[in-house]
């Protein structure tokens, strides 16, 4: 399934067909479209109408989230807050989306795709939630005591290696699209220069922007990967608007598909 919501061609039509396989997904986006999120006029019962209510980015995006979410078991980490892991996923999914069409260095870049780098982009995190608890559980306390050091840091030094390396290898295990395990593997390297180097590097700028709307930080008009990009610093600051403005509604629906 998740090798089909990945391909960049797929349509409306073929999307719902798939999803129609999966009773589990189906049934939960049925509920997305009835929830007080969708707010819909009456009761809908189809899954036609459902994805017709929620719209194809939505639809695509939470299905894919909702399959890679299902063999996870982030609730053994007490540490983990799976509402706030899924508003990044989904937020850095729409500022990476938002930020493709003005990166004038990434031509080739899909919107979609973008989204779905962005999406993916943690995913080695809820791995290890699931398979080392105790540890991650840890290196979430070591965080909260020391203001100086990552979680990526924390995790390197308990475990010998970090989330993001998780996530690239999880994405090559399950066989995902190299443009985006790079993208999942490289995203923090502000100089990656390898292959599919602007998809990584344009979701590092969506995951600093987001970070700093969540953080109610300032983010730095002089990050030398928007010039890498060719993004200006007007088109950034637009994203960041958009940002600011879609968190709440995405917060929402982070919390109505996994903590409804």
């Amino acid at each position: 399934m998740l090798k089909a919501l990945t391909d960049e061609n797929i349509e409306f039509s073929e999307l719902a067909q798939i999803i129609e396989r999966f009773p589990t997904i189906a049934g939960r986006l049925i509920a997305l479209a009835n929830s007080a999120w969708s707010s819909p006029v009456s009761t809908i019962t189809a899954l036609d109408r459902a994805c017709s209510r929620l719209g194809f980015g939505v639809v695509r995006s939470t299905s894919i989230a909702l399959a890679v979410a299902s063999p996870f078991d982030p609730n053994r980490c007490s540490g983990f807050n799976t509402e706030s892991f899924w508003t990044r996923a989904l937020m850095t999914a729409d500022a990476a989306s938002w930020l493709a069409p003005v990166a004038s260095s990434a031509d080739d870049l899909e919107s979609s795709t973008a989204r779905t780098a962005g999406l993916l982009h943690s995913l080695g995190l809820l791995w290890l939630t699931d398979q080392l608890p105790d540890e991650v559980d840890q290196a979430y306390t070591i965080v909260e005591e020391s203001d100086s050091v990552s979680l990526s840091q924390a995790l390197s030094g308990l475990i010998g290696f970090d989330d993001v390396y998780a996530g690239g290898y999880l994405g090559a295990s399950w066989h995902l699209p190299e443009q985006l395990v790079t993208a999942m593997a490289h995203y923090p390297e502000s100089g990656f220069q390898g292959g599919y180097w602007e998809t990584a590097t344009l979701v590092g700028v969506a995951v600093s922007l987001v970070t700093a709307v969540q953080q109610e930080t300032p983010w730095s008009a002089t990050d030398s990967r928007l010039e890498r990009l060719g993004i200006t610093v007007p088109a950034a600051e637009k994203v960041v608007l958009q940002i600011d403005r879609q968190f709440e509604r995405t917060q929402a629906l982070a919390k109505t598909l996994f903590n409804g």
